[in-house]
């Protein structure tokens, strides 16, 4: 299987968040032009304003500042500056009708929906100290709505009152969700590297402490005593190096449980057996390695290779349950390895989703983990149908 080109994105391809953000921004768009027509519509009739002078006029003011503030949810400048130009778009339309005495029963539907868009906005991503105020603002001006008709009952202020409320609250929750999100990204990516830096020390101790005795078994040996001394200067570096190594590796895990020996690529085989026996439904799965790959691998190359393919057939469990087949492919080329587990996705069935919408954070930390050797990371869709999770890593022989 010929791998696909890794993209920027860790888990899905480039391009395909920000167009499912346009389309979502495209709707949004389209129902507030489509209740400013309507409501447009409903003010040309005049319906409600008997013999009001000025009446008409009054339309334009509130139709005009309906597609205003729509114009603010276009993300063509800062939320905090949109917000703060639909505050004054807003409060300056309720100041000129109530200075001119035009108090009307239609109080600017367009207008407080889209302010009600960019308060939902302002409480989810607006900085903190542009949030309090802006938000403030934006509630008041859909609150005031209703006083512009001298006449309208308290019951509209009240639910005015109520509605504001529910998106703030919104907002909140939606502000709560991504603090809470982050803050998991950031302790996994902090828990893969504490492992990584293990594994390191692991085969790095290995090497040292070769380095360290065959230093000491040419010092026995060597006639010089200028380089008998700088083989013994050699010995104790070493023996330094790996008592520092050791010291701070017992307090970055002074928390964590024991640790288990590194894994290996003798452990892919039982993955995949284990996958096999454990998965549900009749899953075909296929392991490909292509022959000599691995041979001499470095232990943290070796234990990374383990790691991706166990969370690549887990990705499969949970992600995509009508999975028929799953293919692994373990491969060599051009100084790298591919690692790559891919499923069909049961041709026919949706596209799974990709792993940050479903809250798991196992590619987030196998993503640190391949940064930090070099390599690189996707997950997402491919062209003809299913899941593929690919890793390419570097290696020198």
């Amino acid at each position: 299987m010929t791998p696909t080109t890794p993209t920027s994105m860790p888990f899905a391809p480039a391009g395909s968040a920000p167009l499912s953000r346009r389309r979502r921004h495209g709707w949004l768009l389209a129902g507030l032009c489509g209740l400013w027509l309507l409501e447009g519509r409903l003010l040309s009739r005049g319906a409600g304003y008997p013999g009001q002078a000025g009446a008409h006029h009054a339309h334009l003011v509130v139709w005009a500042a309906g597609l205003l503030v729509v114009m603010c949810v276009l993300p063509w400048a800062p939320l905090a500056l949109r917000a703060a130009a639909a505050v004054g778009v807003s409060w300056a339309a309720t100041g000129y009708l109530m200075a001119a005495g035009l108090h009307l029963p239609v109080w600017g539907l367009t207008e407080s929906a889209a302010l009600l868009v960019l308060l939902a906005l302002v409480a989810w991503r607006a900085p903190v100290r542009a949030a309090v105020p802006a938000g403030v603002a934006l509630a008041a001006g859909v609150l005031v709505a209703p006083v512009r008709d001298t006449d309208a009952p308290g019951t509209a202020v009240v639910v005015y009152a109520l509605v504001v409320a529910g998106v703030t609250s919104a907002g909140l929750c939606l502000r709560y969700r991504d603090a809470e999100r982050a803050r998991a990204v950031a302790a996994a990516r902090d828990a893969e590297r504490l492992e990584l830096a293990g594994e390191l020390q692991d085969f790095v101790a290995h090497h040292v402490a070769a380095m360290t005795l065959l230093a000491k078994a040419t010092g026995t040996v060597a006639e010089d005593e200028r380089v008998a001394a700088s083989l013994r200067d050699i010995q104790a570096a070493g023996d330094e190096a790996l008592t520092s190594a050791r010291r701070l590796l017992r307090v970055l895990h002074q928390d964590a449980p024991h640790r288990a020996p590194l894994p290996g690529l003798d452990g892919v085989r039982e993955l995949v057996d284990d996958f096999r026996r454990t998965g549900r439904g009749p899953v075909r799965v296929d392991l490909h390695v292509d022959p000599g790959f691995g041979a001499g691998l470095p232990p943290e190359l070796a234990a990374s290779v383990h790691r991706i393919v166990a969370e690549g057939l887990a990705n499969v469990a949970k992600h995509s349950p009508a999975a028929s087949a799953v293919r692994v492919t373990l491969r060599e080329a051009e100084r790298s390895l591919f690692v790559s587990v891919r499923d069909d996705g049961a041709a026919g069935q949706p596209v799974q989703c990709a792993p940050e919408d479903t809250g798991g954070l196992g590619l987030v930390g196998l993503t640190e983990r391949a940064d930090a050797i070099g390599g690189s990371l996707t997950a997402g869709p491919v062209p003809d149908g299913g899941w593929e999770v690919l890793a390419v890593l570097p290696v020198q022989r």
